[in-house]
């Protein structure tokens, strides 16, 4: 009876079309991994890069990959990372220019304000008569 390797399911490998990029600053790219990865895929990154560049012939890169694990090592410490990490910022576009700002003082202006905070505006009346007590 013959064995054959089972596929790899998503927690237990990299994500394809991912290759790790070693002159990155981002963590995620040095391992190879998308952003949200599980803790269970980063180990298995960190672990085939190492097996991939050992720390006896490449010292300066396993340096890279093991620091870029430490940040994504623990949740606490990848929360961490997630929250420092460069975001794109939003497409430019130029400001709309505003229209001028009239400063003058019109006569509906003066009509408003009266009607506002006189009594002009008022339509009940209600609290201009009192009741009389005899």
């Amino acid at each position: 009876m013959t064995t054959s390797n089972p596929e790899p399911g998503p927690e237990s490998a990299r994500r394809p079309g991912l290759t790790p990029n070693l002159s990155s600053g981002d963590p995620y790219a040095v391992l190879g991994l998308v952003r949200g990865a599980t803790p269970r895929e980063i180990k298995r990154a960190y672990f085939d890069l190492v097996r991939q560049y050992p720390p006896e012939e490449h010292p300066d890169t396993f340096k890279l990959i093991r620091r870029a694990y430490e940040k994504l090592r623990t949740a606490d410490v990848k929360a961490e990372t997630d929250l420092f990490l460069f975001h794109p910022p939003y497409p430019w576009s130029p400001r709309k220019r505003q229209g001028k700002i009239d400063m003058e003082v019109h006569a509906e202006d003066v009509w408003r304000l009266l009607q506002e905070y006189g009594d002009l505006g008022r339509t009940d009346f209600k609290t201009d008569y009192r009741s009389v007590k005899l």
